[in-house]
């Protein structure tokens, strides 16, 4: 498989795991117990799906790629507060996910 298709694989898997957060902040906020049920099970079964593609992740990635790569998951959870809750986002925030970017940036590179 080609190198970039793994990579798509593998925050494909990301972005799959950090909708699961979604799924339980959306269960938080909710005050009847079928609809905290409803997201919960959304939130389980979107960290299945995330645990069945982390394994094809590992067949193509070191572990230490992989998993110093999951600091994306922090951006995605940044775009989503913007997008879907209507959060704002401090310059802290911006200085943590540079941060986390050039860790990732910084391992991957020391791995090829």
């Amino acid at each position: 498989m080609k190198k970039t298709e793994s990579y798509v694989i593998l925050y494909l898997a990301f972005f799959i795991y950090s909708v699961s957060s979604i799924c339980a902040k959306i269960a938080s906020q909710q005050s009847v117990f079928f609809r905290v049920m409803i997201f919960l099970v959304l939130e389980v079964g979107c960290l299945g799906l995330y645990a069945v593609i982390w394994q094809q992740v590992l067949k193509r990635f070191s572990l230490i790629t992989a998993m110093a790569s999951k600091g994306v998951v922090v951006i995605f959870n940044l775009i989503w507060s913007v997008m879907l809750f209507n959060e704002h986002i401090t310059i802290y925030n911006c200085i943590g996910a540079i941060i986390i970017m050039t860790g990732i940036w910084i391992v991957s590179g020391d791995q090829q």
